[in-house]
């Protein structure tokens, strides 16, 4: 097909954040680019928009920050930010996802990394601002606390608005809403040349010189996740759009892509035990419960079974919630004494901690009785818990800025606490009860550098480029937080670019 027979230039699949960047990216490059977006426009947004927006990024400290951050206070110009090296980012990657992750597939990441959000910033006009949750105050001189200094301006529900706006009003960009593709057109020497989609008008083929899918994994849909992730997981609560069901993998595919990753594992967090299905849009990450390293996490048998203080939240969160699954009645209770429940809902806590239902009691016991939860045990729970924590020497430094030790640990408990072990003693106590929430899977198609999808012999097929959640071996076991936008973000950067050359 000669070029001037094609409708477009690069057509990308999906209009999450990752593919929006992904289409900018390749109309910046002078290409002709067709959006489509499977959901209508009331519900547009992918799982992006559901997201804080934070960003794990290379970065050394305060003057590369100001670099990406343009509405900084005098006070915020001078905060400390301890830097964080290309070594540290790969170390942190590959220790939380066991090592199994591609090497090479990190280092891509890594590299690009500031480089990405930096065209976010300069190209797109895309604003940024200071992660705040991190922002502690010491001896009157603002600290920054951890590995994620930036987020998007509106956290990912404002990027999103942006980047919609952005790319509706850009010329030589076009978006259909409720227009799924369905097929991926490949020619008589294997070559991708557009898709067929499917919308309320019918069947429709689009023909491009390039395809770019970013339309996520397979967490909406429920018999994949079964079949995948295994029992219970077609029970999880889903806690973005309903519309991620695995079409663009299966395409691929269905063409001889090479299917790559961690498919028996997925990002999940906890959740609201009452969060609604399907998410209610406006709500964004409101649902997720990621402070229960403050207190206790307990079943409903008023019994520990995992160590809360294991690593630093943002190290854990995505590989914790998926335990709630094995416990009776699929639901646990993140309990809280009047310290923690301060801490919690404080400029210390994730905003979902405030304003969300919890149950509250002035005694353990009458808290039990308000769960419905055994007595004598939860009590004894407790009881135990506190006579072995309040030891000085644990493994987290995430909240050393706190003006308070933080670095406690339990001893001579059969379950430890690693971290943040104080006890559970000042009353009242509060809980919030918790479920499975799915955020992303970890199984997809596999790529090279240049974002080409290749087949099972590692052969780009030609003009079939992705982007985004649809990646696998990216994530194994588990997730550093703020990766999942950084490495869609790094994606679209590579991606869209190189499509548009073809």
């Amino acid at each position: 097909m000669s070029q001037a027979a094609y409708d477009y230039d690069v057509i990308v699949v999906g209009a999450g954040n990752t593919a929006l960047l992904t289409a900018l990216r390749a109309r910046e490059q002078g290409a002709k680019v067709l959006v489509l977006e499977i959901s209508p426009r009331e519900k547009r947004g992918g799982n992006a928009y559901y997201t804080t927006g934070i960003y794990r990024i290379v970065h050394n400290g305060i003057e590369d920050v100001r670099d990406l951050i343009s509405s900084l206070t005098e006070e915020e110009q001078n905060i400390t930010i301890e830097p964080y090296s290309a070594d540290d980012f790969f170390r942190d990657y590959s220790t939380v996802t066991e090592g199994f992750v591609d090497p090479s597939m990190t280092e891509l990441v890594v590299q690009n990394s500031t480089a990405a959000i930096r065209w976010m910033v300069k190209n797109q006009g895309v604003q940024m601002e200071l992660t705040s949750v991190f922002i502690k105050r010491i001896n009157g001189k603002l600290h920054f606390v951890g590995q994620t200094p930036i987020c998007a301006k509106g956290g990912g529900a404002g990027l999103s608005d942006y980047l919609f706006d952005r790319v509706e009003n850009m010329d030589g960009i076009d978006l259909l809403y409720e227009t799924g593709a369905s097929k991926l057109l490949v020619n008589e020497m294997g070559r991708v040349y557009g898709v067929t989609t499917r919308s309320d008008s019918g069947l429709k083929d689009y023909t491009a010189k390039a395809v770019i899918l970013s339309c996520g994994g397979f967490e909406a849909n429920p018999e994949w996740r079964a079949r995948y992730l295994g029992p219970n997981w077609d029970l999880a609560k889903v806690r973005g759009g309903a519309f991620n069901m695995g079409d663009g993998i299966r395409m691929a595919l269905d063409i001889g892509a090479q299917p790559f990753g961690n498919w028996s594992c997925c990002h999940a967090t906890f959740v609201d035990a009452d969060a609604p299905q399907p998410s209610i849009r406006e709500d964004t990450d409101k649902s997720a419960k990621r402070m229960y390293i403050f207190g206790l996490i307990l079943n409903s048998n008023g019994e520990r079974f995992l160590d809360e203080g294991y690593d630093n939240v943002d190290l854990t969160y995505s590989r914790y919630g998926k335990t709630v699954l094995d416990q009776p009645g699929r639901i646990a209770f993140q309990v809280f004494d009047a310290k923690g429940y301060k801490t919690v809902t404080s400029g210390d806590g994730f905003p979902d901690m405030i304003d969300a239902p919890y149950t509250k009691a002035d005694t353990v016991e009458e808290l039990a009785e308000k769960l419905g939860l055994p007595v004598e045990k939860l009590a004894q729970t407790i009881t135990d818990y506190n006579k072995a924590a309040n030891n000085p020497g644990g493994n987290n430094n995430w909240y050393k800025f706190t003006g308070e030790p933080q670095d406690m640990h339990t001893e001579e408990l059969p379950l430890a606490k690693s971290s943040c072990a104080f006890a559970l003693d000042t009353p009242p106590y509060y809980a919030y009860a918790v479920n499975c929430g799915i955020t992303f899977t970890y199984g997809g198609v596999k790529t090279n550098k240049k974002a080409q999808v290749v087949d099972s012999n590692d052969r780009p097929i030609g003009g079939l480029y992705a982007s985004g959640e649809i990646i696998g071996g990216l994530f194994y076991q588990n997730y550093a937080g703020a990766t999942g936008q950084l490495s869609g973000a790094v994606f679209a950067y590579i991606a869209g670019k190189n499509a548009a050359m073809e």
